[in-house]
């Protein structure tokens, strides 16, 4: 498959990267020339993998050809401006592979101001899937477009100037309620805004953010029956704050009740009662209370009955909701902006920027301009 990169970022030092697994599952990159290569199995922990870095070119050159020659698993197209990007391995564990250290959203690592983003991706025998994710950070913009057996697609990149407004927004929120949204902004040496950092990053300083308006929804739902639609084969699930616990009749709860989540479980989408149990009616259940508590959809008309019984104009109408999520939303087309966002009524159209062929031609994705 013939993937174009082109860089329209305004700088003429830029750099992609494409990581992932093969089918084996053994971590590598591919280089320019589309193969795949292996990374070594290293003998010490962070050592630095070897350089595969695809250079851009300039600003506005017509891009960069790479041909993958063979499937990727679990990929992504990392792309950075202005500097290199950064990547370890440890060693493998066992039999196991050795593990990749991706760049990571912690002052520690050595990233942390270098502008960089990445698209998700897997291409296999069944299809390319690829999105455009803001679960972790908002940054530079990427574009993409595929064409093949289900015709020209296309998802647009963060428009222009979005990332400074959402930083704004942030800062202006951190103002309004005291809640530490500004901290998610991070710049680099000059003051300019690198990026800003979903608060699932950052959820220490937003203990007791979320106190207040669950107590409003407990107390709800104490005496008024809130039902779930699982939307497929799980079907609906009716239930009621009963001793402290969202109890819902007829859901095998795999041994962890519905209890009152904390910030890391509502921004996290995946730990304590809102843990990811998999394709079962729990794990239906807990994704679309997660995509509640994160738009704080449950107290408004309708929120009785989730998710088609709240339209999305009326999501993020409370002063206690996910402004980081409320914020990308405004600025940004399509994205996810946390892990369940592409829970929504029933037939509404996605939110998650992705794209999906199941004979893929041609994939182009288009680095743009900065904040």
């Amino acid at each position: 498959m013939p993937v174009t990169l082109r860089n329209t970022s305004g700088s003429d030092t830029a750099y992609a990267y494409i990581s992932g697994t093969d089918e084996s599952g053994r971590p590598g990159f591919v280089t320019a020339d589309g193969s795949f290569r292996r990374l070594p199995n290293p003998t010490s922990v962070l050592t630095p993998a070897p350089d595969h870095s695809i250079p851009l070119g300039a600003s506005g050159s017509p891009g960069v050809r790479v041909t993958l020659n063979q499937y990727v698993i679990s990929g992504r197209v990392w792309f950075s401006v202005g500097a290199k990007l950064r990547f370890f391995v440890n060693p493998a564990n066992g039999d196991g592979p050795p593990g990749t250290v991706q760049p990571a959203l912690t002052p520690s690592d050595l990233n942390w101001r270098t502008h960089w983003t990445f698209c998700e991706f897997t291409y296999n025998s069944a299809n390319l899937y690829a999105n455009i994710s803001y679960v972790d950070m908002v940054s530079l913009p990427v574009a993409m477009s595929t064409t093949g057996s289900a015709g020209a697609q296309s998802v647009p990149a963060l428009p222009a100037g979005a990332l400074g407004r959402i930083a704004e927004g942030l800062r202006a929120q951190h103002a309004a309620d005291g809640a530490p949204w500004d901290r998610l902004v991070v710049t680099d040496d000059a003051g300019e805004v690198v990026r800003v950092t979903a608060p699932v990053h950052a959820p220490s300083g937003f203990d007791g953010y979320w106190e207040p308006y669950l107590d409003e929804v407990w107390r709800h739902y104490g005496t008024t029956p809130l039902t779930v639609d699982g939307q497929g084969p799980t079907g609906r699930y009716t239930g009621r704050v009963s001793g402290g616990v969202l109890t819902f009749a007829g859901l095998d709860d795999n041994g962890v009740p519905f209890t009152r989540p904390s910030a890391v479980d509502i921004f996290g989408c995946a730990s304590g009662p809102l843990y990811n149990s998999g394709g079962d009616a729990r794990g239906a259940v807990a994704a679309r209370l997660a995509a509640a508590l994160n738009r704080s959809s449950l107290l408004v008309p309708g929120g009785d009955d989730q998710p088609d019984g709240v339209s999305p104009d009326r999501y993020y109408g409370h002063a206690i909701t996910n402004h980081y999520s409320r914020l990308v939303h405004e600025h940004a087309a399509v994205g996810y902006a946390f892990p369940y966002d592409d829970v929504g009524p029933t037939g509404a159209p996605p939110v998650d920027g992705h794209l999906q062929d199941g004979a893929p031609t041609s994939w182009t994705l288009e680095l743009g301009a900065g904040s």
